[in-house]
């Protein structure tokens, strides 16, 4: 079959009755399903693939949105970019095991799309993959895929649940940017590098583990990730970038950076109201942009934990000197001695814009960097 293209002089013989088009029935003995064979036939319901094709070119069947279910041939060995974009209908697909990479935006704005099986013989998910199937609510990943791209599942927010093998090494920028109803995800130590904006937006995300394999926390990583109260940073990871943390908001109260680290950016951990205690192992102060803490509402009550030779160090260095109490870790024990007077700032009483409350009423307050609610 023919590659076609809708904005040229090449269109399909039956590009002018495309949207009329409801059932396809393709011949035994064709090869390939050509770039833009069926674009935009609407009422597309019911497409035959003979066990003779092995390719499913660009844009075959994109925006074929009454498309309900289609039967992929074990014939086929790769279906390319944005295949069937825009099918908007379509509610499972089952790739066939001939399949090795799922392309550039190949199932990208299946908004109906709830059910989804890869098989083991797919080792790449590319850039945009699944980006706009805002049904699927779940997907498992098989141990043959090495490599999560750019965007594979950008704005998938019913996506509750992501199963990621030890075989993925990387999971690339944006990769599930917007996915909102993402609660839990385990991110396996074969991963040594997660892009910028990763996780952005997933702000149902309660919790993350980051590889010891991963050098550099990119820029946004986690940001706006609202909901995120607990994060493990391993000792590999050498900088923290803008904005990676930026947002957490009334969740995240404490955080423990290692001593590897060399590089926090500007509004790294920004907006985490009430980041109470932070510890940082580094005896050389990282460098720090000044706003890696702005809107953190350092007063008060908030505490860093640092080893006892850099303490002065860290009270001389901005954006560290900032905090109000800093307690030196004594490397040889690894045990905190927090004076009385800390410990009795601890147990006071703050309300949401940080202010400390000596007589709180019934309401919702901090104490010891965590919400209480007094009834």
């Amino acid at each position: 079959m023919n590659d076609y293209y809708d904005n040229s002089d090449n269109t399909s013989p039956w590009y002018k009755i495309r949207e009329n088009i409801q059932t396809v029935i393709i011949e035994s003995g064709v090869s390939s399903i050509g770039v833009q064979a069926f674009l935009y036939c609407s009422s597309l319901i019911s497409v035959t693939i003979p066990n003779s094709v092995i390719n499913i070119r660009g844009s075959a069947f994109g925006g074929c949105s009454g498309l309900t279910s289609i039967t992929i041939p074990n014939s086929v060995t790769s279906i390319d970019v944005f295949a069937f974009y825009g099918c908007s209908n379509l509610t499972s697909i089952t790739i066939p095991n001939s399949v090795t990479i799922i392309d550039f935006g190949t199932f990208s704005g299946c908004s109906g799309l709830t059910s989804v099986t890869i098989p083991n013989s797919v080792t790449s998910i590319g850039g945009g993959a699944f980006s706009g199937c805002s049904s699927l609510t779940s997907i498992a990943i098989p141990n043959s895929v090495t490599s999560i791209e750019n965007d594979a599942f950008y704005g998938c927010s019913g996506l509750t649940s992501v199963t990621i093998p030890n075989s993925v090494t990387s999971i690339g920028g944006y990769a599930f940017y917007d996915c909102s109803s993402l609660t839990s995800i385990s991110i396996p130590n074969s991963v040594t590098s997660i892009g910028a904006s990763a996780f952005y937006n997933c702000n149902s995300l309660t919790s993350i583990t980051i590889p010891s394999g991963v050098t550099s926390i990119e820029n946004d990583t986690f940001r706006d990730c609202y909901r995120l109260s607990s994060i493990t940073i391993p000792n590999s990871v050498t900088t923290i970038g803008d904005y990676a943390f930026c947002g957490s908001n009334y969740s995240l109260s404490s955080i423990s950076i290692p001593e590897s680290v060399t590089n926090i950016g500007l509004y790294a951990f920004g907006g985490c109201k009430i980041l109470a205690d932070v510890t940082c192992l580094a005896e050389q102060v990282p460098t720090t942009d000044v706003t890696a803490f702005d809107g953190a509402n350092l007063v008060g009550f908030r505490i860093l934990h640092v080893p006892a030779a850099s303490i002065e160090a860290y009270k001389n260095t901005l954006p560290w000197s900032s905090f109000s109490y800093f307690d030196p870790i004594d490397n040889s024990t690894a045990i905190n001695n927090m004076n009385r007077q800390m410990e009795d700032e601890l147990n006071e009483y703050y309300n949401l814009q940080g202010q400390r409350v000596d007589n709180p009423s019934k309401g919702l307050y901090i104490k010891n960097g965590k919400k209480v609610l007094i009834r």
